[in-house]
């Protein structure tokens, strides 16, 4: 039985919306029935984009009045990035250029986004992040003490 393959496709801002590119050759190749995979795609990427900007709000909220932001609320903003892909996997697509497309409709800085990405590929449950583990004290050696809470040794 043959594997299918991910087909890669992009997401354009379009207005208030996104509109989805796919490569001709899979379209043909794999026979995509574009009136359907087109609205779910674009609905799941407006979708996560929506929540992430939400919760960057509210780390830059958090931010602005000067408290440390929680390493919990960094996780979870990992893990829409997450949900993201697996959603969109489980129609076998996968976003050409990632990081990319959440820089610019997140307007994040690639390194910011990298070390969110790796705190949460490191740790599988917000619940064994320490209430008390502030994202200041992880942001330096991201993986390292990811990996120390995934083992349950203090950071």
């Amino acid at each position: 039985m043959k594997e299918q393959m991910s087909i890669f496709i992009s997401f354009k801002p379009d207005n208030e919306h996104y509109r989805v590119f796919f490569p001709f050759n899979d379209l043909i190749e794999n026979k995509i029935d574009v009136k359907t995979i087109v609205p779910i795609a674009s609905n799941i990427y407006e979708h996560y984009i929506a929540s992430m900007r939400v919760k960057i709000k509210e780390i830059d909220a958090i931010r602005k009045n000067k408290l440390l932001v929680p390493a919990r609320i960094i996780w979870e903003l990992g893990d829409l990035i997450f949900h993201l892909t697996y959603e969109l996997k489980q129609m076998s697509l996968e976003i050409d250029g990632l990081y990319e497309h959440l820089i610019r409709d997140l307007n994040l800085k690639r390194k910011r986004l990298e070390k969110i990405i790796i705190f949460r590929r490191y740790i599988s449950n917000k619940e064994i992040i320490p209430d008390s583990l502030n994202w200041g004290r992880c942001e330096k050696g991201t993986r390292r003490i990811a990996e120390k809470i995934q083992k349950g040794t203090q950071p």
